[in-house]
């Protein structure tokens, strides 16, 4: 079965199309990357498939239900954090907000709980943080700790938009590193804005601009990304080790 099904999926934002004929497949374990230009739709698409938006044509399946009854099975990392940097909390009490939902009662988190936002934390290697407030954090240590706070949950498949994003190179791969490693225990969609560097890490590739095309990362050429873009693009090949 495959965890992740849209069928001629359409949508628009107050009649101005956004998305149309949408139709792909995400296997179970697969790393599969989505480029595009801006306003493309790609935050859109992440926003249908965790049942954030409905759409207006077509279908969706996420682990064969719809969207909205397997969001405790997804984790989720949006572009922007969603609170203020400046907000006096610390590392683990962002990451414990990934566990709302999953159990915990009006008495605050468990012991489970804490147990999990500190196995997310040692998962992305900034345990060591833990107690720190958010505001002291580096844009890579955030990414990590936002990263955490979505494995919270122990997702089956994890969807971040733009995930390395306003970063240095360094922690950029630092990060897809990570996430190639989580790929071996979970399926993973990341939207990212750079084509040749996702490339290395990615099983396939979604090129999306109001329609979307799937390809093979070796597939992907010059032409392609022109096409997509409507500019010409200098492609740059990257070797990972």
């Amino acid at each position: 079965m495959m965890l992740v099904e849209f069928a001629n999926v359409s949508f628009a934002y107050d009649g101005a199309p956004v998305l149309e004929d949408v139709t792909f497949s995400i296997a179970p374990e697969e790393f599969f990357g989505i480029i595009g230009p801006n306003a493309a739709g790609k935050s859109t698409l992440l926003k249908l498939m965790l049942g954030l938006l409905t759409p207006d044509r077509g279908t969706i399946r996420v682990f064969g239900e719809p969207p909205v009854l397997s969001r405790r099975r997804v984790g989720y990392v949006p572009q922007h954090p969603g609170f203020s940097r400046q907000f006096p909390v610390t590392v683990v009490e962002v990451v414990l907000l990934g566990r709302l939902g999953t159990g915990a009662g009006l008495g605050g988190f468990s012991r489970l709980d804490r147990f999990k936002a500190i196995q997310a934390l040692r998962a992305v290697q900034i345990e060591d943080i833990a107690r720190r407030r958010i505001n002291t954090l580096s844009g890579g240590q955030l990414q990590r700790v936002l990263i955490a706070r979505a494995l919270a949950c122990d997702p089956e498949l994890l969807v971040l938009d733009e995930p390395t994003a306003n970063i240095d190179l360094r922690a950029e791969e630092d990060i897809f590193a990570l996430l190639r490693e989580f790929n071996r225990r979970m399926a993973i969609v990341v939207v990212s804005h750079d084509v040749a560097f996702i490339s290395g890490f990615v099983n396939r590739v979604g090129c999306l601009n109001r329609t979307l095309a799937c390809h093979d990362t070796t597939d992907i050429s010059g032409k392609t990304i022109e096409e997509l873009y409507g500019a010409p693009v200098r492609m740059i090949h990257h070797v990972h080790a």
